[in-house]
């Protein structure tokens, strides 16, 4: 099977849960098949450098070809004040390249691809204007972002931040109306968003997120008699929803946990932290992520706003540290509270999970070993190898379906 593989954002580095995911479909992919790849050289109004050509190279041996798009400039602000003058979409403005549209033309033509993946509703306008000229498109959604964007409006206190979110939201709303009736699939990473993505696209699949295989952990560390209970936070700081959640989670849940218990927050990630926020141990990028699940007694996910689902929480679960989350922190997984994570959506609620968590790991360990064995096999269904099976076999049947119809 071949496949071209269009990205609007590079797959490095493995530092947010859309470049995650972005590698490692393209990584099963490449041992299943041969991959063409493009994408643009970093995500525009990221402020990140230009993702080296060789570095991909090194890091996806299996591609057959790779082409490497200059991402245009963002100019946030300006097309965030033209979008609310004049209407549309200001993110999908930032990302829309000439280039990846000309490269994805010459790579259908000279590749011939029994399938083209684009890895986004923002590089969703490669799709060509008339009937597509080779193989089956398929638009896989990290997320629904017209979703996402309702819910930071939801959460913004300022006035022209909501009323920008609300604008965003219904251009985005009909983006994902027109790009997902364009194509001929589609991928959800939830049962829930597939069926809304449904709506436009009756050939809506989940293919969800997945974690790198990991052994079966122990018994939970526990900290020592005179410890602060050690909270993990990860999340890339340029990630709206991440930011909220995080400095929700300092200014209104963790008062209440040191009422009742001594804590000590670590934050992983990358991006611009804004205001440094009390009591809160910044580590920054970090290339492996095992040695802080491994200091961390717990993993917490406060968010308020999303979509999709998150990697962290597959990530936490595999590693065996016990999680606790709101509830659209574990949004698209099938979690139950008090069997696999502890979760909760006011600061009280969270502040007693993380209570109740406290005085079991000073205990008996009873209830946090029962979430992290039961966490860890629920993350053992979305190790990677087992996703890329289902995402190949995916695939196959609709190219078998397309060859077939043609044949016919």
């Amino acid at each position: 099977m071949k496949v071209l593989f269009v990205a609007a954002h590079p797959p490095l580095p493995l530092d947010n849960g859309g470049r995650l995911r972005t590698f490692h479909l393209l990584d099963e992919l490449c041992r299943r098949g041969e991959v063409v790849l493009a994408c643009l050289d970093r995500e525009p109004g990221s402020g990140m450098d230009p993702c080296p050509r060789q570095a991909i190279r090194m890091a996806l041996p299996g591609l057959r070809a790779l082409e490497v798009i200059p991402a245009p400039p963002a100019r946030k602000r300006l097309r965030q004040l033209r979008a609310l003058a004049l209407g549309g979409s200001y993110t999908e403005r930032m990302f829309r390249a000439p280039d990846l549209i000309r490269a994805v033309r010459d790579g259908t033509q000279r590749f011939e691809p029994d399938l083209v993946h684009c890895d986004s509703l923002f590089c969703a306008y490669v799709h060509p204007s008339g009937p597509a000229a080779t193989g089956e498109w398929v638009l896989s959604m990290h997320n629904s972002e017209s979703l996402l964007k309702r819910r930071l409006a939801e959460t913004a206190t300022e006035w022209p931040r909501r009323r920008l979110y609300r604008a965003e939201a219904q251009a985005l709303e009909e983006l994902e109306r027109r790009w997902l009736s364009a194509y001929d699939h589609c991928l959800a990473v939830s049962d829930r968003e597939r069926d809304l993505f449904a709506r436009f696209n009756p050939s809506a699949v989940t293919i969800p997120n997945g974690v790198e295989p990991l052994p079966e952990p122990g018994l939970p560390s526990a900290p020592a008699e005179h410890e602060p209970l050690r909270l993990l936070f990860v999340g890339s700081l340029n990630y709206e929803p991440n930011r909220d959640g995080l400095e929700w989670f300092v200014h209104e849940v963790a008062p209440r946990v040191r009422a009742r218990v001594r804590i000590d927050v670590e934050a992983v990630g990358p991006g611009a932290r804004g205001p440094e926020l009390p009591d809160v141990r910044y580590l920054g990028r970090l290339e492996d992520l095992a040695p802080a699940y491994e200091r961390a007694h717990a993993a917490v996910v406060p968010l308020r706003a999303g979509a999709g689902s998150r990697l962290k929480v597959l990530e936490a679960l595999a590693h065996g540290v016990p999680l606790v989350s709101t509830t659209i922190g574990v949004e698209g997984f099938d979690l139950q509270d008090g069997e696999h994570a502890l979760i909760a959506d006011t600061p009280d609620a969270l502040a007693e999970r993380l209570a109740l968590l406290d005085a079991s790991l000073r205990g008996n360990r009873n209830l946090a070993a029962s979430l992290v064995d039961a966490g860890y096999h629920f993350a053992h269904r979305y190790f990677w190898p087992a996703i890329g099976e289902r995402l190949a076999a995916t695939y196959e049947a609709w190219v078998e379906d397309h060859s077939s119809s043609i044949a016919s």
